[in-house]
Order: structure tokens, then C-alpha cells, then sequence
């Protein structure tokens, strides 16, 4: 009985499963970062930008780089900003983004690493030599990343 049971539960799983097509399980992040280990903090704003794919700042000027009695307090509002990821198991659902949101914010390290954070889904990090070492899909909720931006930034408002 326990047998059949068991085949049952099992079977009833894989239909659900192939009727939804996939097992999402969400992800979420925070970034938190020591003044000290951070040199420069710079905004950019790609809604009009015609590249939003990585190298996009090749291509960009940042919008506004904060002064850096501003530092310490932005890291402190930028850790409560909460990135959300989702890992697809069985079939992909959906395609992650490869795409920088409207809104990025760039963190130089005092090493000479950089890292991207945006609205839509992709982030990357660069070393010192400007090689990407690493890359992501945690994106932030656009209107929490704009107002923390505009906090800094009064023109965005």
C-alpha cells in the first residue's frame, strides 16, 4: 500500500511538473560593502542608451560619481536594496537577461576591480585589467534602485 502510495505521489510530481514546464526557486540578495574597500561610486542611466549589453560603459559616461564624504552612507542604503535571482529546474521558462536595466550603479574597489548592479536582471564584475571575473541575474526592484540613485542624485526626481 505504502508502495503504491509513493508511486502515486511520484507520479502526480512529474505532472506537475511537465505541466508547468519547470521548478522555479527564488533567490534573494543583498550587497553589503565596507567604505573602505570601495574608491568610487558612479551612476548611469541607460534609458535613451542604444548599447545596454556588457561593455555598455565603454560606450557610456556615468551620469552622476558620488562625492566621497558620500560613500560610507550610500553603501549603507545600498545593502538594504533587495536583488532578487531565480534558478529553472527541468525546462527554462524563461531566459535570463543579458541586459543592463535602465538604471546601473557601478562600485570601484580599491583594488582596481568593478562591479555593475542594475534594474533588469544582469550585473557583472571586472578586475583590475578589465577582464570580467563574474557575472549574475540578481536585479533590484527599478523603482527602489531610481530612488536610492535619486537620493544622491536630486536631477532623477
Amino acid at each position: 500500500m505504502k508502495k503504491k502510495i509513493l508511486i502515486i505521489l511520484v507520479l502526480i510530481s512529474i505532472l506537475s511538473v511537465s505541466l508547468t514546464s519547470c521548478i522555479i526557486i527564488p533567490l534573494r540578495r543583498h550587497y553589503t560593502y565596507s567604505a573602505d574597500e570601495v574608491s568610487c561610486i558612479c551612476f548611469y542611466d541607460l534609458q535613451d542608451s542604444e548599447s545596454r549589453v556588457s561593455g555598455f560603459f565603454k560606450e557610456e559616461t556615468p551620469i552622476f560619481t558620488l562625492p566621497d564624504e558620500q560613500i560610507n552612507e550610500f553603501l549603507t542604503d545600498f545593502s538594504n536594496i533587495k536583488f532578487k535571482d531565480s534558478i529553472v529546474i527541468v525546462l527554462a521558462a524563461i531566459d535570463p537577461s543579458f541586459y543592463y536595466g535602465d538604471w546601473v550603479v557601478e562600485i570601484v574597489f580599491t583594488d582596481g576591480s568593478y562591479s555593475f548592479y542594475s534594474t533588469a536582471g544582469f550585473g557583472e564584475t571586472f578586475n583590475a585589467n578589465g577582464e570580467r571575473i563574474e557575472s549574475n541575474h540578481y536585479s533590484s526592484d527599478e523603482e527602489d534602485l531610481r530612488k536610492l540613485i535619486g537620493k544622491y542624485y536630486e536631477q532623477i526626481n
